[in-house]
């Protein structure tokens, strides 16, 4: 097996990071190629206890003999279907995936529901297990390299809400000329984001940048607010990295939303850019607000701690290899 995910390069592997890169570098279809030809003859051999796969590809199905765990994270695909090209061979895959698995972990109450619309015969196979967190404190001075600024966090596509957010944050920006929008992931701005953002008049105060693990610390620890605005997502673990950086939340009261961030976030109605406007301007001009989110960030964090996650997980599996 070969990867070139970042958290893997000290790992040994079939293919060494030295002689993988050599090998695969730049060839996605050959790395998928190689790693699925040899999970293909570990499975094979059945030579383990409970098998949990990272995805909803079933290529594995017909040679298993053992017990499989599927984690969900989300049913997008189902509830926005035209909004992915890709969607009826991953609803498809998802659905032989969802019906065969032995045992279902679902990231949320709120994925489990959403699970039960569609597929109600498997709810007795589902466990909910949220994502644990690996505390990390942030120490570091603050830097000033961004200025004031509001964080958006991830990718930008129709349900992540990017559209109404930028136009309830505009009339902030146009009062304060110092204030910037910072957008970290989901590449630079498409074409008809920067119309969008030059129509509003406040292109010059909005930047995309690709942040590593540290400057995404250093960017929740400095950033005045982060907005997550999203009409649907399965957990939410831009909360958590925001809780543990001390960075106060206003986040949309939907989807999954209230059951990660409980009394930590400041709500408002995602479909309503007034809404959201006020809730953010209250964050930015209130620092008895701040600090009140700040400290119940920190608090609600040790609900979601990564021991935990794993002693949860570890009882499905057992459960499972005990049947």
């Amino acid at each position: 097996m070969y990867s070139e995910n970042e958290y893997l390069k000290n790992y040994r592997v079939p293919f060494n990071n030295k002689l993988g890169k050599k090998l695969f570098t730049g060839h996605f279809n050959r790395i998928y190629r190689w790693n699925r030809r040899y999970c293909e003859l570990k499975i094979r051999s059945n030579n383990f206890d409970i098998f949990h796969p990272t995805y909803y590809d079933p290529y594995f199905i017909a040679d298993l003999k053992k017990p499989f765990v599927l984690t969900v994270h989300d049913m997008i695909h189902e509830l926005l279907p035209n909004q992915f090209p890709d969607n009826d061979k991953v609803v498809a895959q998802k659905k032989q995936m969802i019906n065969s698995a032995n045992a279902i972990i679902a990231i949320s109450n709120y994925t489990k529901n959403d699970i039960i619309k569609f597929y109600p015969q498997v709810e007795d196979k589902i466990t909910v297990i949220h994502h644990g967190y690996s505390f990390k404190e942030y120490n570091h001075p603050a830097t000033g390299t961004y200025g004031k600024f509001i964080l958006f966090v991830g990718e930008r596509p129709f349900y992540k809400n990017f559209p109404n957010f930028v136009k309830a944050i505009a009339p902030l920006l146009h009062e304060d000329e110092h204030l910037q929008l910072i957008c970290t992931g989901g590449g630079a701005f498409s074409a008809a984001e920067l119309e969008l953002l030059s129509s509003l008049n406040i292109n010059t105060q909005c930047r995309q940048v690709n942040a590593t693990d540290q400057q995404m610390q250093q960017l929740y620890s400095e950033a005045l607010v982060f907005v997550f605005p999203s009409f649907i997502e399965g957990f939410g673990l831009p909360f958590l990295e925001a809780f543990n950086a001390g960075c106060p939340v206003a986040a949309g009261n939907a989807s999954c939303f209230p059951e990660i961030g409980g009394n930590a976030v400041a709500y408002f109605d995602p479909r309503n850019v007034e809404s959201m406007r006020k809730t953010i301007a209250s964050i930015l001009t209130d620092p008895t607000m701040r600090a009140d989110y700040i400290a119940k960030g920190r608090e609600r964090l040790n609900l979601f701690s990564i021991e935990k996650q794993v002693k949860q997980t570890l009882d499905v599996y057992r459960k499972l290899s005990s049947v």
